[in-house]
């Protein structure tokens, strides 16, 4: 009897201090995400939209209705071929399967000159946020914008989006 006294006793102080939200903090499920996508740019246009779903990732389907946060943690790319002239590269986002002109601008321009090629960089933000606000559905839509008459480059993309979440939500 002195036990379960002791026991709720300890039980009830710990409540009291706050260190029941420790304990469910202790109990964080982090994961990444990484999207891997070849953009390929031609001319003075928009690509196709390249849409990110994280219910294609099963620990994100296990955990979806327990998501603390989610998180952009880069978006990195490179230029794999350049063949066309110098030119600049945008990279916009938007809601799940919206048209192009619906996107907001979510990195700095990237320049580059005729042939140039270049290894693997991280974007500079400008609206990371907004980024950030369309992952909180789950999904979003990103597009790659070349400006340059003849124009040909090849721009590999890696999206790694990090997902908190606690089972005890």
């Amino acid at each position: 009897m002195n036990k379960t006294l002791y026991v709720l006793a300890a039980l009830c102080i710990f409540g009291l201090t706050g260190g029941c939200g420790d304990v469910k903090d202790a109990l964080d499920v982090e994961f990444d995400i990484h999207y891997n996508h070849t953009f390929t740019i031609r001319g003075d246009a928009a690509t196709l939209s390249y849409d990110i779903n994280l219910e294609d990732h099963e620990d994100y389907r296990k955990y979806k209705d327990k998501i603390r946060s989610t998180q952009i943690e880069y978006i990195r790319y490179s230029i794999t071929s350049n063949t066309g002239g110098a030119g600049t590269c945008d990279f916009f986002a938007g809601n799940y399967g919206s048209a192009f002109p619906d996107a907001t601008k979510v990195a700095q321009t990237i320049r580059f000159e005729a042939g140039e090629t270049r290894g693997e960089t991280d974007v500079e933000w400008i609206n990371k946020a907004f980024l950030e606000s369309l992952l909180a559905a789950g999904k979003l839509s990103l597009w790659a914008v070349g400006t340059g008459s003849g124009i040909d480059v090849t721009v590999p993309v890696v999206v790694k989006v990090k997902v908190i979440a606690n089972p005890l939500e």
